[in-house]
């Protein structure tokens, strides 16, 4: 694959799946779209019966003619799968993420201390007309007298996202899943990137590499989206960590333990037989001498 620094930690991995291969995966999520729009959804009503507007499974408020047009998160989108080249296609994304991981870890090594779980892919769909505002992704809408009860994503120190179509520049190069518009924009980093089918984007998740996606005008724009995160468990505020793995398609947070031991075989198959003072940059992280102490499972065991 080609890869790209795009400038301040945004990094462009080309062509990470081949996504001819795969023909039923935008039909699927057509219909998860779909499905979506009809269920995501509580009307509610005043006391005359009169719908005045949505609100969405996420808790956020929707003005009635917006419903159509908005994104969709969609989750434990192979619960009523049937086709095993289906599953096949996630377990790949999955791969990749983890493949591109690697490389960036490559080349922000002090990116790895701060990488202890991940949460599961899952689903972005945007229809036409979808956009998203200016957000940074450890954001959860914060304001004074407001604190909102959900903080996973306060935790989030890169973002990954694989792109399942392409991106045109005007009506007549739509052929088949393209969609007009949807490109991502980094107004802080200078940085605009028209997605193609294939491609991975990874980027930090805090307020520098602020972003935003411009409208969708024509067809639908669908994408797989993780996180890498850390901070130590905390179920009152949705994250609920798990040890070992979960099925592809399912959404949760995951303890990354293994990280740092597959970081360091990667760059040594990576650079094999290097003298010592080779590795010094790449394995910083992994050879601080430093450690915690007095932490609260010390004093716990009296250590």
């Amino acid at each position: 694959m080609n890869v790209q620094k795009l400038g301040t930690g945004i990094v462009l991995f080309q062509n990470v799946i081949q996504m001819e291969k795969y023909s039923e995966v935008i039909p699927f999520i057509k219909s998860l779209k779909q499905k979506a729009v009809e269920e995501d959804y509580t009307i509610i009503k005043n006391d005359f019966n009169e719908s005045i507007y949505a609100i969405n499974r996420s808790g956020h408020r929707y003005a009635l003619e917006d419903i159509e047009k908005s994104s969709s998160h969609i989750m434990n989108f192979l619960d009523n799968n049937n086709s095993d080249k289906i599953e096949l296609f996630f377990t790949e994304c999955e791969k990749a993420f983890r493949q591109c991981l690697l490389q960036y870890l490559e080349m922000y090594p002090m990116a790895l201390p701060s990488i202890w779980w991940r949460t599961q892919g899952h689903i972005l769909a945007y229809g036409p007309g979808s956009d998203m505002g200016l957000h940074s992704d450890n954001d959860v809408n914060y304001q004074p007298g407001f604190e909102p009860d959900l903080q996973v994503a306060t935790r989030s120190v890169l973002g990954s996202i694989l792109y399942f179509n392409t991106s045109v520049d005007s009506k007549e190069e739509i052929i088949k899943d393209e969609y007009l518009g949807g490109h991502i924009v980094f107004p802080y980093c200078e940085v605009e990137y028209s997605p193609k089918a294939g491609d991975l984007l990874m980027f930090p998740s805090n307020f520098i590499a602020t972003h935003e996606v411009k409208a969708c005008y024509e067809g639908g724009r669908y994408a797989y989206i993780g996180y890498y995160s850390h901070g130590s468990e905390h179920v009152e505020r949705g994250i609920n960590l798990i040890n070992g793995n979960l099925p592809v398609g399912k959404q949760g947070q995951i303890w990354m333990p293994e990280i740092v031991e597959e970081y360091k075989q990667y760059i040594h198959d990576k650079y094999p037989d290097q003298p010592e003072d080779f590795y010094g940059d790449l394995l910083q992280p992994t050879r601080r001498m430093y450690n915690s102490a007095n932490t609260l499972k010390e004093v716990d065991h009296e250590i």
